[in-house]
């Protein structure tokens, strides 16, 4: 130690005696700190030793701070366990993705709400950094338990994947405190303009920095709501799309944090909560029930015009983890809990597919177990036959049972899977495999729908052949009994208005790569062969700028049909 050096050892006082808890080089940080830590209700008092080395190489220690305060008896803050493997980190900018800031906000979930940041803020500010990696045994405990997951079944031992962890922190903890020095600039009503400041002290660091500045921001908004309403004035503000999908990180980590209930309002059932999520992430959430309805309002508008990507993944994420939680779904009246649960499985259905796919199916699959007698093994394999009877027609049953298969469930219960899909065999005209009550483009959208999960599907591969060429013989008969193709191209009509619709046909994704969407398109290319097919579609229009328009915008369309 140099002659002269000085270091500030923090204690705090705990079962009536002063234990050193951590230590700083600078007075102030030690002073802030030990403020953070007297803010904690079960802190019963702290105080600041700064110690000085003598000429004659004694030192001298000296209390520059002490305070002591009756302890508030709060309940010691826990890590969340979890079970799931959590994503795999190799760089501290791994450590900012979305997925990694998501398993921060529910393992360290206590500590989170009791200093109420975001993981983007504890992220980004050095003395938050410091402070949770100085409560107690908090941070270790939590590496311990994400390490431990991260190897399991492999070779690696959990005592390096922790090695490899602090370390990345350790990175990110250095370069937070670098930023902690600069001269940043302040946050703007445009985060743009904050992200072009930036761009002038740290190049190519300038998103990093920027997000300091909102850190810095936000850390003055101590309720979720509060910070939730400045990151949306922010959004709705904001015209650069780059920007809209920073602010987007942050608005994700609070709607991971316990602000849902604020957000959403009272609810008569769990149930109710589930299907109000998945509208607010649609962009259809009724505001005036929502306890913020200001601040919601706005969340709803830029979730309506797709603005924040990641915070509608949490939103269902969110969602998905309610509906397979063990929770009921209708608390006050278990008479209604398989009502409430056919709601929330009504509410899933969309256009083509079943939101959120194979985390649905799960989800749907873990809640649907709770309604069969058997346990185990059996009441799973119950679950799946009565999930797969719950739904509206053999379609979504497809479609169900495919997005299984990239599950868990699929370790174990592949082959009652691969049983439960006869239910699509039997199905010979379309009408058989999706609901009558559809329009023609909806029952098409939902066979090409489970066409398409049973293509991206873990099923094996003859299986996949098998379900797939039989949902493509009833789309390619439904075009033949219901002469799709021959009203699309009608001879009384003009050439361009047949030749456009059936283009428009082709590419409106409403049936997959095969045998019926190839029946479409040679219809195309007859049109397209005929002689003289230019002259004949730009008969009646007489101007040559419109005709040029007219032909460039055809051949974008055959473009996008893939027809060129």
């Amino acid at each position: 130690m140099r002659l002269g050096y000085e270091n500030y050892e923090i204690q705090v006082m705990k079962d009536g005696r002063w234990v050193t808890e951590s230590s700083r080089g600078r007075r102030a940080e030690a002073l802030a700190l030990a403020e953070k830590f007297l803010a904690r209700k079960d802190c019963a008092g702290a105080r600041v030793i700064a110690n000085k080395e003598n000429r004659d190489g004694l030192m001298d220690e000296e209390v520059v701070f002490e305070k002591t305060q009756a302890a508030r008896g709060g309940k010691k803050l826990q890590i969340t366990t979890i079970e799931t493997t959590p994503p795999w980190c190799d760089t501290p900018r791994d450590f900012f993705a979305l997925e990694s800031r998501m398993l921060i906000s529910r393992v360290m979930r206590s500590y989170l709400e009791d200093v109420s940041l975001t993981p983007t803020e504890l992220l980004h500010t050095h003395k938050d950094l410091q402070r949770l990696q100085d409560y107690e045994n908090l941070f270790p405990s939590a590496v311990s338990h994400i390490a431990t997951l991260q190897v399991a079944g492999t070779d690696q031992p959990a005592a390096d994947r922790r090695n490899e962890i602090f370390a990345i922190v350790e990175q990110i903890t250095n370069q937070a405190q670098q930023a902690e020095h600069l001269d940043l600039p302040k946050l703007s009503k445009r985060f743009s303009e904050t992200l072009a400041a930036a761009s002038r002290v740290g190049g190519e660091a300038s998103e990093y920095l920027a997000m300091v500045v909102l850190a810095r921001g936000l850390a003055a908004k101590r309720d979720w709501i509060s910070k939730l309403d400045m990151l949306c004035r922010m959004a709705l503000a904001e015209t650069d799309r780059k920007a809209v999908l920073l602010l987007d990180t942050v608005i994700a980590d609070v709607l991971g944090a316990n602000v849902i209930q604020e957000v959403l309002g009272w609810k008569r059932s769990l149930g109710a909560a589930i299907i109000a999520m998945l509208d607010l992430a649609d962009g259809k959430f009724e505001v005036e029930e929502s306890d913020a309805v200001d601040t919601v309002a706005m969340l709803d508008r830029l979730f309506a015009a797709d603005a924040l990507p990641a915070s509608r993944h949490v939103m269902i994420d969110r969602a998905m983890q309610q509906l397979k939680s063990s929770a009921p779904l209708y608390r006050s009246d278990p008479s209604k809990e398989m009502e409430e649960y056919q709601r929330v499985l009504a509410r899933l259905m969309v256009p083509g597919g079943i939101l959120s796919g194979a985390h649905a199916a799960e989800a749907l699959t873990m809640r649907g177990a709770r309604f069969v007698e058997q346990g185990g093994a059996t009441g799973r394999r119950a679950a799946i036959g009565a999930t797969v009877k719950a739904l509206p027609d053999p379609a979504r049953g497809v479609m169900y049972l495919a997005e299984l298969t990239n599950t868990s469930f699929a370790d174990e219960h592949l082959g009652d899977i691969v049983a439960e899909l006869d239910v699509v065999f039997s199905a010979r005209v379309i009408d058989e495999l999706c609901r009558r009550a559809s329009s023609p483009k909806d029952r098409m959208m939902t066979a090409t729908g489970a066409y398409k999960a049973t293509t991206s599907s873990a099923l094996p591969d003859d299986i996949k052949s098998q379900v797939a060429d039989h949902i493509d013989g009833v789309l390619e008969r439904y075009l033949i009994d219901e002469n799709i193709i021959d009203k699309l191209d009608s001879p009384d009509s003009h050439i361009r208005d047949r030749a456009v619709r059936l283009v428009k046909f082709c590419g409106a994704g409403v049936l997959p790569e095969g045998k019926a969407l190839n029946m479409a398109r040679r219809r195309i290319v007859e049109l397209l062969r005929q002689p003289n097919f230019d002259s004949h579609f730009l008969e009646g229009i007489a101007d040559a700028a419109a005709a040029e328009k007219a032909l460039r915008g055809f051949h974008k369309l055959l473009l996008g049909a893939g027809l060129a």
